[in-house]
């Protein structure tokens, strides 16, 4: 009890701000920042009221007392700090709170055929299942390999740390199962790395893969990925782009797109060059928005004012801000 006591004293003089020269700000418990969570996710990313906006402001101020470097410090911690690291700092209970709500329903979610349901977990990943099966796109998270036993395959659109997890992908290729990507097992005959356009087939999914660059610096760096989730998932098309510098002629766009999974561009809205343009789905998830690990604005840490200030001006009417643990389902060809 009185190490207990101690570690509390400490982190309520430190916060995730690890600044001790200032008058730190007051940290909700545990039980508070639930709270938010589960008023955010008593909400729909299809409509942004009141009560949302209440809780992307309190989200958000969590989020400003935590310096990337904390944030990189639990990621690299053992399990027993990390837990109490995510029991006193409320931006770790939300991170922690939103896996352990995604995982629980990719497990217990019974899909109807003819449906697909998409889990938002964390910055651009995103986990998608239909009564055929399920895979992930970008999964990157401290806890990620737990979800492996329920993915039937994964991809990984690029290699920055912020968009994969070493231990999950382990974890596929010690199970044998498909990681898709432009850079894992290069050289050894590996199906699944393209560095090409490449077309796939697994189960009830049909995969396009394009090269893209990343900036002017990393060329053919990133790969998207054109999911068509077949008959089984109510033949809902969604489109992942990764870290994609929206290039016009890198799209192939090889059906038409219902749900375009979009990277908020550093770039002024580089967005509408493809949106639009290449191509026009039906609903655009703004991602990659709130990335604990960058350290700020210069280095990509897009906040949630942000997001949705970039929302109002793509070119799709029905462009939404996902957040973490919140889930949408395809049925008769729209989002609930």
């Amino acid at each position: 009890m009185y190490i207990e006591l101690l570690l509390v004293l400490f982190l309520l003089a430190t916060g995730c701000s690890g600044n001790q020269e200032t008058e730190p700000e007051p940290i909700p418990t545990e039980n508070e920042a639930k709270k938010v969570m589960e008023q955010l996710w008593s909400t729909s990313s299809l409509s942004y009221t009141g009560e949302r906006e209440e809780a992307f402001q309190a989200i958000q101020s969590y989020a400003d007392q935590c310096t990337s470097t904390y944030f990189n410090n639990y990621l690299k911690s053992l399990d027993e700090a990390a837990g109490n690291r995510e029991k006193y700092d409320p931006i770790l209970t939300c991170y922690r709170l939103a896996f352990d709500k995604v995982l629980e329903e990719v497990q217990t979610t019974q899909v109807e055929e003819g449906t697909t349901v998409i889990w938002m977990l964390y910055n651009m990943g995103y986990l998608i299942k239909t009564s055929g099966g399920c895979f992930g796109i970008d999964i990157n998270h401290r806890y990620a390999e737990k979800l492996e036993p329920y993915l039937d395959f994964l991809c990984v659109t690029h290699n920055h740390s912020d968009h994969y997890s070493e231990e999950l992908i382990e974890k596929m290729f010690q199970q044998n199962k498909p990681v898709l990507s432009n850079y894992l097992k290069s050289g050894e005959g590996y199906p699944y790395t393209a560095t090409a356009t490449s077309v796939y087939t697994i189960g009830n999914f049909h995969i396009t893969t394009n090269i893209n660059d990343h900036n002017t610096s990393l060329r053919n760096f990133v790969t998207t990925f054109q999911v068509d989730c077949g008959s089984r998932g109510g033949n809902l098309v969604l489109m992942h782009v990764g870290d994609s510098n929206y290039e016009p002629a890198q799209y192939h766009i090889m059906k038409p797109v219902d749900i375009f999974i979009a990277r908020y561009a550093p770039n002024a809205l580089h967005e509408n060059r493809v949106i639009g343009e290449k191509v026009t789905p039906t609903y655009v998830f703004m991602s990659h928005i709130l990335e604990l690990a960058h350290a700020g604005v210069d280095e990509s840490r897009w906040s949630l004012e942000m997001g949705l200030e970039r929302a109002a001006h793509i070119h799709c009417d029905n462009t939404l801000l996902p957040f973490w643990g919140e889930k949408l389902v395809w049925k008769n060809g729209i989002l609930n």
